[in-house]
């Protein structure tokens, strides 16, 4: 909606509000991401009056407001901008999300320019205000607002504080010729965000390592550590990895906001066939279910949403992860430590002396892992594990590969869940298409009807113009049959496992994805990226 103004202002009761829509909502897609538009306006002006400068005509600054009859707001958007302001409505949680987006889509100004002026000759004195010792708290406060922080501490913590604020699960920080890269990986894909003065890299990657752990002096050798930090009211872990390039060290944060919510089954883009088949897996006395993917696909949180179909109180539930990423009550996590042979394999072998009901391993990795996890189950107690596979008939292969029997793999198998992410299309910007030629290759010459649509995203302000907003999940669940069980004794090959699943009624993750796209959930493009090739 449009708030008409006249050459004066008029008090609130009195502007005129018409729909700037049909539905009555403000058609976010009709704009186009504008950088100069955010600049007039802080971010914090911008959450405070719950306003987001969407474009400039003119002398003129449009502003979505979840509230455009706020005339106080309106004034103080005026002073702040030196223009006329002119109201549109949006949602709250629209204008929440633009900010969110837009505000964190590149490193504030202010910072760039302070790092180039802090390096006017003065780089030794700034490595040392970023290596400054860090208070020994478990988690500590992001320091973006203290005006006595060095740049170089302010950067960081900027940049963690973006990261959680745009999705972003991994923060890259990568020397190049002539100048430092940073990139956040969205919805499974690297984005460009700022780029940084190369001679403040020294700086930025001894910060990091002083809140990692890792040893300041080391630059050659790959090295890992991790921290806690509050950003607003999200909890965040950040596990921090660096090795050497021949530009000098990258680094690579990954961020798990554990202040988000857990998915249940019936929340991960399952099919409710899908889903009754797992939970038919997870009522079993006794038995493993794997589940299977590359990294990133997800994996991780289907572990947890089984995890939470479980009754924790009246049974012992006992989870070997690397991180524990999350901390259920009633559920005892135990974490890895190589360093001091906590491993495993060894943490299976000790976990079954403290009378387990329920079993979680965060991955089989190796030989002796698979058979423990395997000799667990098979004594009575539900194993839980995932594994590093295509799909779910070569998790079991993979399996068998690693050494564990086929004869003792078929007593215990209750199924395979395999998946991967893929992106969504941004309902705000979704749009009817004609299928091409290409989108039906993909679809394997669905839709059938030459009159149906598909759809996909035209890029605006909540997508950065990517067409995708979130991610979901494709999977196929594999349910052991007897049939199954008994090849799996036999020791065939992938092919064979394949067809009697199918035959069983496992529904291909091809199909799942192919499904979605049908749905106006994702695009052929996306299903060809992430799921499968031509």
């Amino acid at each position: 909606m449009i708030a008409s103004r006249g050459n004066g202002h008029k008090p609130p009761a009195a502007i005129e509000m018409t729909p700037a829509t049909e539905s009555g909502k403000f058609d976010w897609a009709s704009l186009a991401a504008e950088k100069p538009a955010t600049s007039l306006v802080p971010e914090s002006l911008a959450r405070k009056y719950l306003a987001f400068p969407a474009r400039i005509e003119g002398d003129r600054l449009i502003v979505v407001m979840a509230n455009p009859t706020d005339y106080g707001a309106i004034q103080a958007l005026e002073a702040r901008s030196r223009m006329e302001v002119v109201p549109l409505l949006g949602s709250v949680d629209d204008v929440l999300k633009a900010i969110d987006v837009h505000y964190s889509a590149s490193m504030p100004e202010a910072f760039v320019e302070a790092v180039d002026e802090s390096f006017a000759g003065k780089a030794d004195s700034v490595v040392k205000d970023a290596v400054r010792e860090i208070p020994l708290v478990q988690e500590a406060e992001l320091i973006t607002d203290d005006p006595n922080s060095s740049p170089i501490m302010q950067v960081v913590d900027s940049l963690m504080a973006q990261a959680v604020k745009a999705r972003a699960t991994d923060i890259h920080v990568e020397p190049m010729d002539d100048r430092l890269r940073v990139r956040l990986r969205i919805d499974g894909i690297l984005q460009e965000v700022t780029r940084l003065p190369l001679a403040a890299h020294n700086a930025i990657v001894s910060r990091i390592k002083v809140l990692a752990g890792m040893d300041i002096a080391e630059r050659r050798r790959p090295q890992d550590g991790h921290f806690a930090v509050r950003i607003g009211q999200a909890s965040v872990d950040v596990r921090a990895a660096t090795a050497d390039t021949i530009h000098g060290e990258m680094v690579v944060l990954r961020l798990l906001n554990k202040s988000l919510k857990l998915f249940s089954l019936d929340g991960l883009g399952l099919a409710q066939t899908s889903v009754d088949g797992i939970r038919r897996m997870l009522a079993a006395p006794y038995g493993i279910m794997l589940v299977a993917g590359p990294t990133g696909a997800g994996k991780t949180t289907t572990l947890y949403a089984s995890l939470n179909e479980i009754d924790r109180k009246k049974l012992n539930i006992v989870t070997i992860e690397d991180p524990v990423e999350y901390r259920f009550e009633g559920i005892n996590s135990m974490q890895i430590n190589n360093k001091a042979a906590v491993t495993f394999a060894s943490s299976l072998r000790a976990i079954l002396r403290l009378d387990p009901d329920v079993i979680m391993v965060g991955e089989i990795r190796d030989a002796e892992t698979a058979r423990i996890a395997v000799q667990a189950a098979l004594t009575g107690h539900l194993v839980l594990s995932s594994i590093h596979a295509n799909d779910a008939t070569r998790a079991v292969t993979r399996i068998v590969d690693l050494g564990v029997e086929p004869f003792l793999l078929s007593s215990a198998l209750l199924g395979v869940v395999a998946q991967r992410m893929i992106r969504k299309i941004d309902p705000h910007c979704s749009v009817p298409y004609w299928p091409e030629e290409r989108d039906l290759q993909i679809l394997n010459g669905k839709p059938d009807d030459p009159g149906a649509r598909l759809y996909k995203g035209e890029g605006c302000y909540f997508c950065s113009s990517t067409g995708y907003f979130g991610r979901t999940g494709v999977f196929e669940v594999l349910v052991a049959s007897d049939d199954f069980k008994s090849l799996v004794n036999k020791g065939v090959g992938h092919q064979e496992l394949f067809a009697r699943a199918t035959a069983d009624g496992l529904v291909p993750m091809k199909e799942d994805a192919i499904g979605k796209a049908l749905q106006g959930v994702t695009t052929p493009i996306e299903i060809l990226r992430s799921v499968y090739a031509l």
